[in-house]
């Protein structure tokens, strides 16, 4: 399951015409005014408006610029030219206005755009080679550097309640942080100045619900593998060397998977797998805890009490194989040893005091064993 799909990819992969597949150099028409020239602008407009509140949290006027990148760009795409630069900017835009949604939509066009129209696709290689053609591609990820979609992804909602929230990764490593700060005063100033504590983000999880956790971790995982795709389609097209780097967008994509599996690991449904035990759990070293990638139990309806023992049972074995540390599986497999236990000796087990045991005999009727 996702999230709805927000760019109609199959539309902007039709051939801009039969002649021109990938349509004409839009930098080539030199108006002030041309699409491509107004993308751009617009572009610029909204990084600058970024950098001016950068520590003011989200810009309303970098906003609207995004959004006009965001309406404007499928009509160059497809009555105009198939085109990288376009392609990359429509991802920086969609992804602000519509999230990890509007990344994995964009991931998919640009896979597409390479797939379908590499030998025709603008921008075209010039006397630099193919350079021209994907330092676009190269800006996004970065060349020895944080590229540009790196501090926006970082900045996603990772929740959906307010007030407090939405949180994203950048806030929640930031809590995370604070509180691991021994110093009473030194943490009580970290907090007061970022204005959120890691409660605030554990609060906001409570009250965000199931199903956009189970869209979220399934888009983030679709704009990995996509982009991985992406990586693997470049390698074989550009010469030695000459490919994109993507390795800073997969790890701060994957960063951003381990959170919303830890922090929503209470949210997802319970899924039924045979390897659970491989595939379920990842370290989290931040915090301490271990992040639940995959939840497990058996699917289907309880037959009966004992079938509800055994999932118990299973369960447990699963916290105590993923969690060794946790007292979960430790608990689950004493309430099922309890379970199966005459009342009598239950009692006998859980109240000790022999004066106690006997005054709740005497009220209930329940003979308990004798010492």
């Amino acid at each position: 399951m996702a999230s709805p799909v927000v760019i109609d990819i199959n539309d902007l992969l039709q051939p801009v015409n039969d002649d021109a597949p990938s349509g004409e150099d839009i930098r080539d028409n030199p108006s002030p005014t041309s699409d491509y020239q107004t993308v751009k602008a617009a572009r610029n407009q909204a990084r600058a408006a970024e950098r001016q509140n950068i520590h003011d949290g989200e810009s309303i006027e970098a906003i609207e610029h995004w959004q006009k990148i965001v309406e404007l760009t499928p009509k160059i795409l497809k009555e105009q030219a198939k085109d990288l630069e376009i392609a990359s900017w429509y991802t920086e835009a969609v992804t602000r206005v519509h999230g990890f949604s509007g990344l994995r939509d964009a991931f998919d066009l640009i896979d597409g755009l390479i797939e379908n129209f590499w030998d025709t696709l603008h921008p075209m290689p010039d006397e630099f080679g193919i350079e021209t053609r994907v330092a676009c591609l190269s800006g996004l990820n970065g060349e020895g550097a944080e590229g540009v979609l790196i501090a926006p992804l970082r900045r996603l909602a990772l929740t959906e309640a307010r007030d407090p929230g939405p949180f994203s990764l950048w806030q929640y490593k930031q809590a995370v942080d604070a509180q691991k700060i021994s110093d009473d005063r030194a943490r009580n100033n970290k907090i007061e100045n970022l204005g959120f504590k890691q409660e605030d983000i554990e609060d906001s999880v409570s009250r965000t619900s199931s199903e956009f956790y189970v869209d979220l971790r399934d888009d983030v995982s679709r704009c990995i593998d996509t982009y991985k795709a992406i990586g693997v389609k470049l390698n074989e097209k550009c010469d030695s060397g000459e490919a994109p780097a993507t390795r800073n967008i997969i790890e701060v994509l994957e960063d951003c998977l381990r959170t919303v599996n830890h922090i929503g690991k209470l949210k997802f449904p319970i899924e039924a797998t045979e390897d659970a035990d491989e595939e379920a759990q990842e370290a989290n070293a931040e915090d301490g805890t271990s992040v639940v990638t995959k939840v497990v139990v058996a699917k289907g309806p309880i037959a009966s009490r004992d079938d509800a023992f055994k999932q118990l049972l299973e369960i447990a074995d699963y916290f105590r194989k993923s969690e060794p540390h946790s007292p979960v599986s430790y608990i689950l497999q004493k309430a099922v040893k309890w379970g199966n236990m005459p009342l009598g000796e239950l009692i006998g087990e859980l109240i000790t005091d022999d004066s106690s045991r006997e005054r709740f005999s005497e009220l209930t009727g329940v003979e308990t064993p004798e010492d």
